[in-house]
């Protein structure tokens, strides 16, 4: 097994080196395309206070554009108000299906318990058994 075990850790090793010379090049191509998005960005208000600044006056033309960004800064901010609310409702429900299965289970396992009890432990010894044979050991000879 040793040699094996040294071929599968040697191949897991090279994956993840991959994989993380991947993500950092990855990283490092976004990094730069997000400088460049960002300049597109600055550039596009930046002829939009231009062209605007021909039907309005500059300042105006500066007002309008704060106001349409803030304003789109301000649906953002609510979508992600909402979805963060959805989501803790979610987990809020996830969580009190849980604990209603927990005590579904054990109610359910008291009556066995009280009206079977040779079934219960019996059911219990097998359960322990189920659970010891399907777990690995950690000290395997």
């Amino acid at each position: 097994m040793g040699p094996l075990g040294a071929l599968v850790s040697a191949l897991l090793v090279s994956d993840v080196g991959h994989t993380v010379s991947r993500y950092k090049r990855n990283a490092a191509l976004w990094a730069v395309a997000g400088v460049f998005f960002a300049t597109a960005y600055i550039f596009a208000l930046v002829a939009g206070a231009v062209y605007l600044s021909t039907i309005y006056t500059p300042l105006q033309a500066t007002l309008i554009l704060a106001g349409a960004s803030l304003l789109i800064g301000l649906v953002i901010v609510s979508v992600m108000f909402a979805l963060n609310a959805r989501d803790a409702r979610l987990a809020a429900e996830r969580r009190r299906r849980s604990m209603a299965q927990a005590n579904l289970a054990m109610a359910a396992s008291l009556s066995l318990f009280r009206k079977q009890p040779l079934l219960a432990a019996g059911l219990a010894v097998g359960i322990g058994a189920l659970l010891r044979l399907t777990r690995k050991s950690r000290h395997e000879d």
